[in-house]
């Protein structure tokens, strides 16, 4: 008796264990800070709100957990839910005017970043140095042994006689014969500042070094090159093309590709999954990219949920596995985006956003175990970089399928010429949950509810011919459906004709015979 309890204590505890070790699709850090990001203005005149969105999906690759909020909606005592906070002149001219958040902030005991202009007394002495004003200037930044010339200054408000305690992370150099230095970015114990911020170039990345230790992230990262605008309408020769450079010249890669929900059985969606599937077999992976959303109603959850479980079933059943999500920046700070399609993976890249279309904003964005920065390799063009230029955060550094053949022939020029030393994605261990069903990709293995995959073993053949395939017009199959049945028609009437002129000749003689 005895005997049998402790073999039942041993079942259990062993269920109990692998109940337990089951991998979910969201996986997140164990120890996670809780941010607060209060910008002055969105200044969407000038296309500022592009840095907001940039500054987002940056504290995202490093996994911080964050809250976006204009001054406007900021309450009294906000800033106490939170670790770190993060202030964001987006707008000089219009500045940090809220009192409530300025009280709160300058008694706050926890992480604190300025970006931008306008310090006040109070962040200066914290920062341990005496502030200055340089009007109209362009200065080059410079950082480990990469520089930039940025764009042209009216004011910017730099750091000097700096305590001993102080760290600065890049320099900002005059262009004149005696050139003049200031630091870049400055960290004095839990207090940062950064001048000036963009979107793209090595501006971000600077910021990014400074913000990674500000919150204790220590890890560097190779960027991932990725092949974006990949659609079932794309020029597949030239993506195929594109492909197998890489390939043959070692280039790791990803692409970010979309799919459809409907029309799966047509032989152009099998063209299309088949380049999917060479690409895999090269060693390339696939995010699958999100829809375009076009004002849905509010409660469109389910369908999004239904739309991409719809996008991995079509494209697993032409042993094709996407290892991850692609979406714009956007998505992760709207709530019923977020549930019914991020929150289904571990592995993300945030693009930068193009038309925004919310569903339900609320600003609070998920991280994730890996998610990549998307920023064009164009941006990088006019920074001079070594080849060991690493990055403080998982970083996709996208280039556009092109659509045609000089502009690919380009292209291959611009990434052989990129002096950088990619990351291979075949490092990634990712997760995606749809449905009932587990995709799971680790170290180059596909799998599928736990059973391994063999991409190899796929029924897209590889003489199936490639060739560009156009997206129809909105009413293309409905008159190619009214013309189907007016054929019909036109038969039945002809048939009908036949039969009543063989009647009538039958009648006519039958006339003459009596």
């Amino acid at each position: 008796m005895r005997s049998k309890f402790l073999s039942f204590i041993l079942v259990f505890m062993a269920l109990v264990s692998a109940f337990i070790t089951i991998p979910i699709a969201n996986v997140q850090a164990t120890t996670q800070e809780k941010i607060l990001l209060v910008y002055d203005s969105e200044n969407n005149v000038n296309q500022s709100d592009k840095q907001i969105d940039s500054l987002q999906r940056l504290l995202a690759s490093l996994n911080l957990s964050v809250k976006t909020v204009s001054q406007d909606d900021y309450t009294s005592g906000l800033v106490k839910k939170y670790s770190g906070v993060i202030t964001m002149i987006n707008w000089p001219q219009v500045g940090m005017n809220n009192k409530n958040f300025i009280h709160d902030r300058d008694k706050f005991t926890g992480i604190k970043l300025h970006v931008g202009d306008n310090l006040t007394a109070n962040e200066v002495a914290q920062l341990g140095g005496n502030n200055k004003r340089i009007y109209r200037q362009q200065f080059i930044l410079k950082i480990n042994r990469d520089e930039q010339l940025l764009p042209f200054s009216e004011t910017i408000t730099v750091l000097k006689n700096l305590s001993n305690s102080s760290k600065t992370v890049g320099v900002l150099s005059t262009q004149e014969e005696n050139q003049k230095k200031y630091p870049y970015g400055v960290i004095n114990g839990r207090n940062g500042y950064l001048p000036y911020f963009q979107s793209s170039g090595l501006s971000s990345l600077a910021a990014c070094q400074l913000i990674s230790q500000l919150f204790g992230r220590t890890e560097r990262y190779q960027p991932m090159l990725t092949i974006t605008n990949v659609t079932p309408y794309s020029n597949l020769k030239i993506l195929d093309d594109l492909s197998l450079y890489c390939y043959q010249k070692e280039i790791p890669f990803a692409i970010s590709a979309s799919s459809v929900s409907d029309n799966t059985q047509m032989k152009s969606f099998t063209n299309y999954t088949t380049v999917l599937n060479r690409i895999e077999n090269r060693g390339g992976v696939i995010f699958a990219q999100m829809p375009i959303v076009g004002a849905p109603p509010i409660n469109s959850g389910p369908e999004l949920n239904q739309i991409f479980s719809s996008y991995m079933v079509s494209l697993a059943r032409e042993n094709v596995y996407p290892i991850g999500i692609s979406s714009f920046g956007y998505w992760n700070q709207d709530q019923v985006l977020r549930d019914n399609a991020l929150k289904n993976t571990n592995s993300l890249i945030l693009l930068p956003n193009e038309k925004v279309v919310y569903v339900k904003q609320d600003n609070n964005a998920l991280s994730t175990k890996m998610s990549f920065y998307g920023m064009p390799v164009s941006s990088l063009k006019k920074v001079k970089k070594s080849y060991d230029m690493s990055f403080s955060m998982p970083t996709a550094l996208t280039v556009k399928l092109p659509d045609s053949m000089v502009g690919l022939h380009d292209l291959k020029q611009e990434v052989g010429h990129l002096q950088i030393n990619w990351f291979d994605p075949i490092n990634l261990d990712t997760t995606i949950k749809t449905g009932t069903s587990i995709m799971n990709y680790r170290h180059g293995d596909y799998y599928m509810n736990g059973q391994r995959e063999n991409i190899q073993n796929t029924k897209n053949t590889n003489d199936i011919p490639i060739y560009a395939t156009k997206k129809e017009a909105l009413f293309s199959n409905f008159f190619h459906v009214q013309g189907n049945i007016l054929t019909i028609f036109f038969v039945i009437v002809l048939l009908i004709l036949i039969i009543f002129t063989l009647l009538g000749r039958k009648i006519y003689k039958n006339m003459f015979k009596r």
